[in-house]
């Protein structure tokens, strides 16, 4: 479809429609820059983040756990994403906005230039007009002053009572409105004729050929948004691999994770090589002034101080103390103070 003989009494409407499509590509412009600044905030903030919660140097020694090596090795991973983040906007900064800025500015001087020309072409066109309507407007004042002078010259001719000097000037009066109205008339045809010819001129090849522009040039305006459309997902595109690289390696450190490989570290940090503590002994009260403490079993034979402590056999007070010295959190060693008071009375 072509502008020129389609819209060739559109010039408005055309004018106003390629105004319309710069202000949209300089739209797409803005919301690539602002997209732009978004990546950068984004790209700065997941940096903070993995900053902030990186391992401190007190806290190494936490981060000997499978699952936290691992984390560890997550924000690392996301560390690189922010820097790809980072790549797209200073990518679609260099290519993608300064180009639509600077098509957009050349596109609102070539429409420019378009319009004056066709804004001289209207104007040309007016002037014609203009001068038509001058031309005919003196034909038909010249018209009318012809008629009357025709008239007047008639009704002297008739008029017996008129000197022959005063009808020869009726009809010299007559004679040259005549004439003044055939040269109007012929002006006035002239002039019809440059109008009709420039008129069709201006609306058959000058207009059009001004509109052809004006449609080639909003054309190209819509290529171009296109393929900076196109560029903005190659751009992203691109950095597509590593981002994969860093998701890749996201999952590989979450396969490290070992459950069984912390637990071992849990117990391997924190075990402290003692036994667990032997049963405590009943301590028979009746018993204690002899020095000895006997098992509920043996009853009210309490007479075996000379046998050794053994399995079955009586346990002293400091035996007893000795061996729950090995227990941890049990009993306190005023509590065991206390008992020996009890053992001496």
């Amino acid at each position: 479809m072509n502008w020129g003989t389609e819209l060739w009494d559109q010039y408005d409407n055309i004018a106003a429609h390629t105004q319309r499509g710069i202000d949209f590509l300089e739209k797409c412009g803005h919301f690539i820059k602002e997209r732009c600044a978004i990546e950068v905030e984004y790209a700065a903030r997941l940096r903070r983040l993995v900053k902030s919660y990186h391992p401190k140097k007190k806290e190494e020694d936490e981060y000997q756990l499978t699952s936290c090596r691992a984390f560890v090795l997550m924000m690392n991973e996301i560390n690189d994403l922010a820097g790809q983040h980072e790549v797209i906007a200073e990518n679609l900064a260099s290519v993608v906005i300064k180009g639509i800025g600077t098509f957009v500015k050349e596109l609102k001087e070539e429409r420019k230039r378009h319009l004056q020309e066709g804004s001289k072409l209207q104007n040309n066109l007016q002037t014609s007009y203009f001068q038509l309507d001058k031309t005919k407007r003196s034909y038909e004042k010249a018209f009318r002053e012809a008629e009357k002078a025709q008239e007047n010259y008639q009704k002297a001719d008739a008029d017996l009572n008129l000197s022959r000097a005063e009808v020869e000037k009726a009809r010299n009066l007559s004679t040259m409105r005549l004439r003044q109205c055939e040269d109007s008339k012929n002006e006035y045809a002239s002039q019809l004729q440059k109008t009709n010819d420039l008129q069709t001129e201006h609306y058959t090849k000058l207009i059009p050929d001004v509109f052809l522009h004006l449609q080639t040039m909003d054309e190209n305006r819509i290529e171009q948004l296109q393929y900076y459309i196109i560029q903005s997902a190659e751009i992203e595109r691109k950095v597509g691999p590593i981002v994969n690289q860093c998701l890749d390696g996201i999952t590989k450190a979450a396969n490290l994770i070992d459950p069984k490989e912390d637990s071992r570290l849990v117990v391997e940090k924190f075990k402290s090589g003692f036994q667990p503590p032997n049963d405590i002994p009943f301590e028979d009260l009746s018993n204690a002034k002899n020095g000895s403490v006997g098992f509920g079993g043996n009853g009210g034979g309490g007479g075996g101080g000379g046998s050794d402590s053994g399995s079955n056999g009586p346990m002293s007070i400091s035996t007893i103390r000795s061996e729950s010295l090995t227990l941890k959190g049990t009993l306190s060693s005023s509590k065991l103070k206390k008992r020996d008071r009890k053992s001496v009375v």
